[in-house]
């Protein structure tokens, strides 16, 4: 089983994460996307970086550019390029695969779209986020037989962290087992 997180913008998904991550005290590889300093702004950027490593906010890592006056421009190439590297690697040298978080913005990636579907099809455990206003390729990650979606709420994020690293866990073993 793989588990997904979902919920509203802001709503502690991310810490949800960091809190399960560290309760689970494992080998994780994967990708975090993130925004700069700038969240806040119409003209802000989006980064994406290894999961284990910290934020970088280097061109090479620039992932998205939102404009004030129009859609977000996605870097399909880097998507396909560097996020696959990611999840490649998090596959052949983690215990477990991470990956916050999938939504609209590479909806013409189609070779990084195969490489989470593909990790999703393996043995081993991926904990996510999938945008909520979200659709089409992300759909093949809530569909997915082997995915539990778990929704992020102000009432449930503070317990969430125990759960899910008791579901993990038992996973885990499972597997290695």
């Amino acid at each position: 089983m793989h588990i997904f997180l979902t919920g509203e913008i802001q709503v502690g998904k991310s810490t949800v994460i960091n809190k399960t991550l560290n309760l689970l005290n494992l080998n994780y590889g994967g990708f975090r996307t993130y925004f700069g300093e700038n969240r806040y702004s119409a003209n802000k950027i989006l980064y994406m970086n290894a999961a284990a490593e910290p934020k970088a906010f280097d061109e090479k890592n620039i992932i998205a550019r939102f404009q004030e006056d129009g859609a977000p421009i996605a870097d399909v190439l880097k998507f396909n390029s560097y996020g696959s590297e990611l999840i490649r690697d998090s596959k052949k040298n983690s215990d477990l695969i991470l990956m916050d978080e999938c939504g609209s913005l590479e909806f013409k990636a189609i070779e990084f779209q195969r490489e989470v579907i593909d990790a999703l099809n393996g043995y081993k455990p991926v904990f996510g986020v999938v945008k909520l206003s979200s659709n089409g390729w992300t759909d093949s990650i809530r569909n997915h037989p082997d995915v539990k979606l778990i929704t992020v709420t102000k009432e449930n994020r503070d317990y969430l962290p125990d759960i899910l690293n008791a579901m993990f866990r038992y996973k885990v073993w499972k597997v290695h087992k």
